[in-house]
């Protein structure tokens, strides 16, 4: 069995394919922006933390927080279902800016402690502690 030669140029072999087959060649992936980066781990911590809690093993910290962010959420006007409804829109309670809601499972949300409330309904029941990362 033979190694690949690891200094091969596979773009050139995509082009060429692409001119051979008659098709656009693939664009390269960019790399995410900060703020998309930043969304990522947020959807990931509060997911974690959901299954962390069906399964018990959330700490009592981070179970206070979503329960207190959850109150704000349960008669809030942008939420439809579980969702923070990306079709409504508001006003943001600090800064007055009109905002839509984020799409978010507000469940799986409440519970990563880098999210915000896009009206920052939040903000005004957490402890300093609990937006440490």
């Amino acid at each position: 069995m033979t190694s690949e030669d690891k200094s091969q140029n596979y773009n050139s072999d995509i082009e060429r394919m692409s001119e051979k087959l008659n098709v656009q060649p693939p664009q390269p992936i960019e790399t995410p922006k900060e703020e998309t980066a930043s969304q990522l781990s947020q959807i990931l911590s509060g997911w974690g933390n959901r299954v962390k809690d069906a399964f018990g093993m959330l700490d009592d910290e981070t179970k206070a927080m979503s329960e207190a962010r959850l109150k704000h959420c349960d008669g809030c006007y942008m939420r439809t279902n579980n969702t923070c409804d990306p079709r409504k829109s508001m006003k943001n309670n600090i800064t007055g800016e009109v905002v839509t809601g984020c799409g978010c499972n507000i469940s799986a949300k409440s519970m990563s402690r880098m999210s915000r409330c896009p009206l920052d309904k939040w903000d005004k029941i957490e402890p300093k502690i609990w937006k440490k990362q």
